[in-house]
C-alpha cells in the first residue's frame, strides 16, 4: 500500500447511518483525520480521498452498498477510496474493479486500522482515537437519540448464529481493556454525563477473551461513577441468562434503564436452526423479573421473520413473544451466502415475506404491536 501525501481533503460517506457501530467508526474517522492534519469536507467532488462505511448484514445490503461505491468511483475518477469496517471484509463484491481503478480502492477491515494509519501517514493511530457521540446518526429505536453518549467496549462476538457474518466481518470478540473503558467513563462522568450507552456487537461477549465479563466491568465502573446509568446496546440472550443473577443488582438500583435482548425468534425449532440455544420460557421469566426489579426499565428486542422454513404458527409465536418488550424491530430474513442458514432451504417465497410484513404493519398501525418493521434488509 502506497503512502498518500501528507495533507488531503477527505470526504466521509456513511452508507448506513442507522447502524450505531458503523456510525461510531465513521465518527472516529472524522476526528482521526482532523487531528492528523487532514481536511474533512462535505463535498465529495473536491475530495482526494473518499472514506466509506457500509452495511454487510445480508447479500442484498452488501450489493447495494457495493453498487453505490462503484457508482461513486465512476463519477470521481480523481479520488482514492477507502472502504472501512464490515463491508471491507467482503472483497468478492469488488472483483469487477481492475487496472487503475483497483489501485484507487483500499479495503480495510476495522481490525486492520494500521493499514489506514499507513495510507494517510497518521501521527496519531486510529486505535487511539475515541469519540462518544455519533456524527450523523439516524436512530431507529426508542430511547436511542442523537445526543446520546457511547463508550465502545468490544467488537466481534463469541456466538455462532447460523445466519450471521459478524465472525467474517470482525472475528471473535476483541474486548477493550477494562482500565481503558474505566478511564473513558471517568472522563465523561467528570464532565457531567450521567447516562452512557455501552456499545458492542454483543455486550454479553465482553471480556470473554480477556478473563473478564460484563458484570465485572459494571462493578468496576460503579466505583468510579457511583450514580452513572448504563444502556446496554445488545446482550445475547443466552449470555444474559448466564449473568442474570449478577446483573440484577444493577437493575434493582435503576442503573440500567435500557437493555436490548435480541431474541430473534420465540419458536424453539427456529432458534435451533439459528444456532441460538436458549429457552424462550426462561427468557420470559427473566424479562418479568427485570420488570419487578425496575418497573421503569425499557426492554428492547430484535426479531427475524420469514427465516427459512418458518411456519405461520412460528411467526405468530414471535409476535406474541414480542409483546413482552417495550418495543422491537422485526426484520425480514435476508440471505447471507456462505452461512449455514443459506443452505437450510431456498427462501425464495417473496409472497410469504410480503404477507408476513403486511401482518406486522397492520398490527403496528392499530396499536397491537410496538415495532419497527423492515420487510427486507
Amino acid at each position: 500500500m502506497r503512502h498518500s501525501k501528507a495533507t488531503m481533503r477527505i470526504s466521509i460517506y456513511n452508507l448506513h447511518n442507522m447502524c450505531e457501530n458503523n456510525t461510531h467508526f465513521l465518527s472516529r474517522a472524522w476526528q482521526y483525520f482532523r487531528i492528523n492534519g487532514h481536511t474533512v469536507t462535505d463535498s465529495r467532488d473536491k475530495a482526494e480521498l473518499v472514506f466509506i462505511g457500509g452495511c454487510a448484514v445480508t447479500d442484498l445490503m452488501r450489493s447495494r452498498c457495493q453498487e453505490a461505491i462503484l457508482k461513486s468511483m465512476r463519477q470521481l475518477r480523481h479520488a482514492q477510496f477507502v472502504v472501512f469496517g464490515c463491508l471491507a471484509a467482503f472483497p468478492e463484491g469488488f472483483r469487477s474493479i481492475t487496472g487503475g481503478d483497483a489501485a484507487r480502492l483500499h479495503l480495510i477491515p476495522s481490525h486492520n486500522s494500521r493499514d489506514l494509519d499507513e495510507l494517510v501517514q497518521a501521527r496519531i493511530p486510529f486505535d487511539r482515537v475515541c469519540v462518544n457521540q455519533l456524527k450523523g446518526h439516524v436512530p431507529y429505536q426508542p430511547r436511542m437519540g442523537p445526543n446520546d453518549f457511547y463508550v465502545m467496549i468490544a467488537q466481534g462476538c463469541v456466538n455462532e448464529c447460523s445466519y450471521c457474518n459478524i465472525k467474517k466481518a470482525k472475528g471473535h470478540v476483541r474486548s477493550r481493556p477494562d482500565e481503558a473503558i474505566e478511564a473513558e467513563v471517568r472522563e465523561l462522568y467528570e464532565t457531567g454525563v450521567r447516562v452512557v450507552t455501552l456499545l458492542a456487537d454483543d455486550c454479553g461477549s465482553f471480556g470473554l477473551d480477556r478473563g473478564s465479563n460484563l458484570p465485572t466491568l459494571l462493578t468496576r465502573l460503579s466505583h468510579v461513577a457511583p450514580d452513572l446509568q448504563y444502556k446496554l446496546y445488545t446482550v445475547f440472550p443466552s449470555l444474559f441468562l448466564r449473568y442474570a443473577a449478577q446483573l440484577e443488582p444493577f437493575f434493582s438500583q435503576r442503573r440500567i434503564p435500557y437493555v436490548c435482548l435480541p431474541v430473534q425468534s420465540a419458536a424453539p425449532r427456529i432458534l435451533g436452526l439459528m444456532n441460538r440455544h436458549y429457552d424462550p420460557d426462561q427468557m420470559a421469566e427473566a424479562i418479568a423479573r427485570l420488570r419487578t426489579l425496575d418497573p421503569a426499565v425499557f426492554i428492547y428486542s430484535h426479531f427475524i421473520f420469514n427465516f427459512p422454513t418458518e411456519s405461520w404458527e412460528e411467526f405468530e409465536q414471535s409476535i406474541a413473544f414480542a409483546r413482552r418488550f417495550d418495543h422491537c424491530a422485526f426484520i425480514g430474513y435476508g440471505d447471507n451466502s456462505g452461512t449455514r442458514a443459506s443452505s437450510i432451504a431456498l427462501n425464495s417465497d417473496n409472497h410469504a415475506l410480503q404477507v408476513k410484513a403486511r401482518r406486522l404493519e397492520e398490527l403496528v398501525a392499530r396499536g397491537g404491536l410496538s415495532a419497527f418493521v423492515v420487510p427486507c434488509p
